[in-house]
């Protein structure tokens, strides 16, 4: 697994908001430019905040990211809760 890269793409959504656009609407050309796994792929594709969450991504990092996303709190909240 490639965390780094994960981390990087996160942060690019939550820093740039023209990424963060692209990625609502092409994600998959948006994820080429990043070294990620199939796993890493799938949990961002899905945007399964309990995954990413388990392979080690700052929480802080999620919740930053997924607010640029779109996503509010209590989703993110209710998303981290997941199998627990």
């Amino acid at each position: 697994m490639s965390q780094y890269e994960v981390s990087r793409l996160l942060r690019d959504i939550a820093r740039d908001s023209d990424i963060a656009r692209r990625c609502r609407s092409e994600l998959p050309v948006v994820m080429n430019n990043y070294h990620l796994d199939e796993v890493e792929k799938d949990a961002v594709k899905n945007w399964s905040l309990r995954t990413l969450f388990d392979i080690g991504v700052n929480p802080l990092l999620l919740l930053t990211s997924s607010m640029a996303m779109g996503i509010n709190i209590r989703a993110y909240v209710a998303a981290l809760k997941e199998n627990r």
